[in-house]
């Protein structure tokens, strides 16, 4: 419990670890039903960072938390809570009534603070009031610590901070005077979305770090339109970064209502893969298509797969989908092959050089999860023109076509061992929209 007592008699705040701000109400209990002097002075010199529920620097056998160099929003009779300055006096106070009474509008002007932080545990109602009040909502930033995307302490200051602009990034970069907490595993920032630049570059590292989310929302913040080509000289950056990732983000966008974004400033193949389109699989260095034998084998009803040398391409068991495996964040994709109505399979034996080979195969129901029908697509540029490596989920090997062909000038289709072999043009395939003609 708080008492008007135990705070008056207690000692001075730490201004050796913290720095004072010189605010002239920090030592006094609330005093919002007075005309005050309101920071700052002037806006054209906003406040760098004001603190919600903050203590100051506090380091603690449970961690770090709080910052030095800042205002800290918290009950008039509060003090510091642990660490070496426990039961001192808070630094650069601003009081406020209560918890649950966070009006600061008799200290702090609206619009003038450039970074407001929290933790997400103490947010209420009140509290995101003001802090949507005292943001600035061209420059500023708040930071939600200890927050998860989608999570219910982030729902109603999402709706107050949209309204100037703000949106919110999970785990986003951050200055290094807000970086070091270690009570906390995450962030989410928000910052106003006309902010183009740095919403580039938290696109690209929510993409490289797995938070699609985040991504997906920053890509609709972008006028499709009109953001011009920069957009598209990041995904081929993230294709060289983080290629895997690539392809989940694509598939992210495209059930998560942004099918536009990927039209605009992906390759044309990803809406191929996406939409589940019929498309023709080409080994780069070959030029030969995957397709399966017109023949079963009677071993084990299945049919060999083959890259087909012969052109034009006119079989139509040279047309395969890409059907989605998602689990969570985890992509995966079945190779079914329309005309045979196949599933492509790695074989389970494999031969003296390690090289497992592929079959057309009916999936049977009793093992749905049977992971080596399911394969990675990793994006990988070659000679500026985007290719994939083809990678089975079961046995981490990689499509490749024979380097001898049959005497019809066929080649059979392996997974290559990688650790006896190393990935060449031989693994390397492109995906082109199925035509017949």
């Amino acid at each position: 419990m708080d008492s008007s007592f135990a705070w008056k008699f207690a000692e001075e705040p730490n201004y050796n670890t913290n720095i004072d701000q010189g605010f002239p109400y920090s030592d006094f209990p609330h005093q919002g039903e007075f005309r005050l002097l309101k920071i700052p002075v002037s806006l054209n010199d906003l406040i760098k960072h004001v603190d919600y529920f903050g203590e100051g620097r506090v380091e603690s056998t449970e961690g770090i938390s709080g910052f030095a160099n800042c205002y800290n929003v918290n009950h008039q009779y509060r003090l510091v809570s642990s660490g070496p300055d426990r039961n001192k006096k808070i630094p650069n106070r601003i009081p406020v009534l209560s918890y649950t009474d966070c009006d600061t509008s008799a200290y702090v002007k609206d619009n003038s603070v450039l970074t407001v932080s929290v933790a997400a545990e103490r947010i209420n109602s009140s509290c995101t009031k003001d802090i949507a009040r005292v943001v600035n909502n061209d420059l500023g930033m708040v930071v939600v610590f200890g927050a998860q995307d989608q999570s219910q302490e982030l729902k109603e200051l999402t709706t107050e901070l949209k309204k100037k602009g703000m949106l919110p990034y999970v785990n986003a970069t951050l200055p290094n005077e807000l970086q070091g907490l270690t009570l906390y595993d995450g962030h989410v920032a928000f910052f106003n979305s006309n902010d183009t630049r740095t919403r580039k570059f938290e696109l690209y590292n929510n993409v490289v770090s797995g938070n699609y989310f985040s991504a997906v929302n920053i890509s609709k913040s972008f006028d499709v339109t009109n953001i011009g080509d920069s957009i598209d000289v990041i995904i081929q950056k993230l294709i060289g970064k983080a290629p895997r990732n690539v392809v989940v983000f694509a598939y992210k966008l495209w059930h998560g209502g942004a099918q536009n974004f990927v039209r605009k400033h992906f390759p044309k193949h990803y809406q191929y893969i996406m939409n589940e389109e019929a498309v023709t699989i080409v080994n780069t260095l070959y030029k030969q298509a995957l397709k399966l034998d017109s023949k079963i084998d009677p071993k084990n009803n299945d049919r060999a797969a083959w890259g087909d040398s012969r052109l034009p391409r006119t079989s139509n068991r040279l047309s395969w989908k890409f059907l989605p495996v998602c689990k969570g964040n985890d992509l995966s994709f079945e190779l079914y092959n329309i005309d045979c109505n196949m599933f492509m399979r790695m074989d389970d034996a494999g031969a003296i050089d390690g090289d497992k080979q592929c079959w057309g195969s009916t999936r049977s129901e009793e093992d749905p999860d049977d992971s080596r029908y399911e394969y990675y697509l990793e994006p990988i540029l070659e000679a500026g023109d985007d290719a994939f490596l083809i990678t089975n989920v079961q046995h981490k090997q990689q499509l490749k076509l024979q380097w001898n062909p049959d005497d019809f000038g066929d080649r059979l289709l392996w997974g290559n061992n990688h650790f006896a072999y190393p990935v060449t043009s031989q693994n390397r395939w492109r995906i082109e929209k199925w035509s017949s003609c």
